[in-house]
């Protein structure tokens, strides 16, 4: 038997880094329990894309902050993120344009760097991309990409320097309570873990993790394809990071002439997954019919040669938002249904879940990330309102 102050469950980006947060904060006994190894649930599978544009306030706030360690994180953790300030652009359609420019004043007001461009103003900054069915663009130069793995892998060596034990092929199989409150766990192996705090950070299994509490999250584990191509020579100089609203697609520039790109059609809630299907080859149908949708966006990838790709997945919440919060059961915390924000919120979520269960002076508001927000109201939304709100 051994005993913890925190065990968290899942080693992906965001257990790693609430490892990293916690230990940060002074707590001295802190296990992370991975069922495989770190990384290899969706952390691994992210295409890393790390962009600004959020609907409100307080995921603002966060993903500033997470831009911040982004930027120097060999300073701040130690290791190297793998961020690229490529500069991302966002299309929005006719319609959402004044949702855009609403969104941006809020944003201004915190602090975000972006503007908004003309279609005709595009081939200024990006002339790869075919502007004809867009209203607006969103032009932020800081933003860009990182290297997910390299970020948790980072995270993880800096707990383990302060103390936290990160424990590789642990499954946890029971989550053990008294008395309403929480008092270790189980694993597989058969080790009980006895900790006043488990954090279920399982990311596309944490619903199964909830259970094993008697906890049911509003979570669906959504499919989503990533496709690599392979740029043609005469494509010239990598792109910027684009996400087309308006269209559908997205394209990420990748190093040998690569570029990753996939859908943002608001599919993933209509093709549940189970996420041991993860990183599946996806189908031939789907990679056409996601390509046609890129090579629209960016004509000139209409020559690009399709090099591989992979089933991906999102772990969805109804309002398409993070639930960071402590649960019903005392002890029980979630940091979960990222719905595909893990990657670029995780520093801040780490930040933010550490002062959640230490009792400390959270960074940002912590209210829209609370699980009651479910059970209070009729709570939805889509993959653009997770841009735009709704």
């Amino acid at each position: 038997m051994n005993t913890a102050d925190a065990v968290i469950i899942g080693g992906g980006v965001t257990g790693c880094s609430l490892a990293h947060a916690l230990t940060g904060l002074g707590m001295a006994r802190v296990i992370v329990l991975e069922r495989r190894f770190i990384g290899a649930g969706g952390t691994g599978r992210s295409v890393g894309i790390i962009r600004q544009l959020y609907p409100t306030r307080e995921t603002t706030q966060m993903v500033l902050r997470s831009l911040r360690v982004f930027e120097r994180f060999s300073e701040a953790v130690g290791g190297q993120s793998g961020f690229v300030r490529s500069g991302v652009l966002i299309g929005v359609s006719r319609a959402m344009r004044p949702s855009l420019e609403k969104t941006l004043a809020v944003q201004r007001d915190v602090g975000v760097e972006a503007e908004i461009l003309d279609p005709a103003d595009l081939s200024k900054v990006e002339p790869t991309i075919d502007p004809s069915e867009l209203g607006a663009l969103l032009y932020e130069p800081g933003s860009g990409y990182g290297d997910p793995s390299a970020v948790t892998a980072g995270y993880a060596e800096a707990a383990r320097r302060r103390g936290a034990v990160i424990e590789q092929g642990e499954e946890v199989m029971a989550i053990r309570q008294s008395h309403g409150r929480v008092t270790g766990v189980h694993t597989a192996a058969g080790e009980r873990i006895d900790a006043p705090v488990v954090v279920n950070a399982a990311g596309l299994w944490s619903p199964a993790v909830a259970r094993l509490a008697g906890v049911d999250l509003p979570i669906i584990i959504g499919r989503h394809p990533v496709f690599v191509l392979e740029r043609d020579p005469a494509f010239g100089r990598a792109h910027m990071v684009y996400l087309d609203l308006a269209g559908g697609s997205y394209v990420r520039p990748e190093t040998g002439g690569f570029t990753l790109t996939g859908s943002l059609i608001d599919d993933e809630t209509q093709h549940p997954m189970d996420p041991e299907l993860l990183g599946a080859e996806p189908g031939f149908d789907e990679a056409e019919a996601a390509l046609e949708r890129t090579s629209r966006a960016l004509p000139k990838l209409a020559d690009a040669r399709y090099a591989r790709g992979w089933a991906g997945a999102f772990d969805i919440t109804p309002d398409w938002m993070p639930i960071l919060d402590e649960t019903p059961v005392a002890g029980f915390f979630v940091a979960a249904g990222m719905s595909g924000h893990g990657f670029k919120l995780a520093p801040a979520v780490g930040e933010m879940m550490a002062a959640l269960i230490t009792g400390s002076a959270p960074p940002v508001n912590p209210t829209p990330f609370r699980l009651s927000r479910f059970a209070d109201r009729a709570t939805s939304g889509t993959f653009v309102s997770s841009y735009l709100g709704s």
